[in-house]
């Protein structure tokens, strides 16, 4: 004999406050992260891991979990690498999709329309590390872009383009200033253009 509770389908009310739920709690523990990077960032005590990367599939796990923000919004999504680029790297494979993940989900929901891109190029080693692999990444949008002003300030802590952004788009404004930290511990640098429209 075995019991067994009824098999019940979620209303429509239902499913829609469980997706709300879902995003609430995605977004808190986005919040979370987000803040316990930043006081590693100012204590100093970030640091970075070494491993195996594998560099295409790494990039299309980030495609994949934006994908369907891009489908919602009709974008298209493509990445070009270079055919020199090496497929196997060593390096901190956790934070550098932390980063990608951030910059194309930022250039997605400041994209109404139209494309988000990733491209990877491989740029010549420094003097000082030879024997090193130094990638270009850029990740272009036809989004509603920046002014100078708004430029200026984008990589510091807590800035968002205007008070409005933050109440439109979410987000803690930490995450490019997280981004622009990790790329520098990678010996990197990172950097915008961009125009209104």
């Amino acid at each position: 004999q075995t019991c067994a509770l009824p098999i019940s389908t979620l209303t429509d009310a239902q499913r829609q406050l469980l997706q709300t739920m879902h995003r609430s709690a995605e977004a808190l523990l986005a919040l979370v992260n987000d803040i316990l990077d930043f006081s590693k960032i100012e204590a100093g005590k970030m640091t970075l891991e070494t491993a195996d990367v594998h560099l295409r599939p790494l990039i299309d796990d980030v495609i994949t979990l934006v994908a369907e923000s891009a489908r919602k919004k009709g974008l298209a999504l493509s990445i070009a690498l270079a055919p020199d680029v090496p497929e196997l790297l060593r390096g901190d494979p956790v934070r550098l999709r932390q980063i990608l993940f951030n910059l194309v989900g930022n250039a997605i929901k400041f994209t109404e329309s139209g494309e988000v891109r990733v491209m990877v190029e491989r740029c010549p080693a420094p003097a000082n590390l030879p024997d090193s692999v130094l990638l270009g990444w850029r990740i272009t949008d036809t989004g509603i872009g920046m002014t100078e002003e708004q430029l200026a300030g984008l990589f510091q802590a807590y800035a968002q383009a205007e008070a409005s952004t933050a109440r439109k788009f979410g987000g803690t404004g930490l995450g490019l200033m997280i981004c622009r930290q990790l790329v520098e511990l990678m010996g990197g640098d990172i950097t915008v253009h961009s125009a209104p429209g």
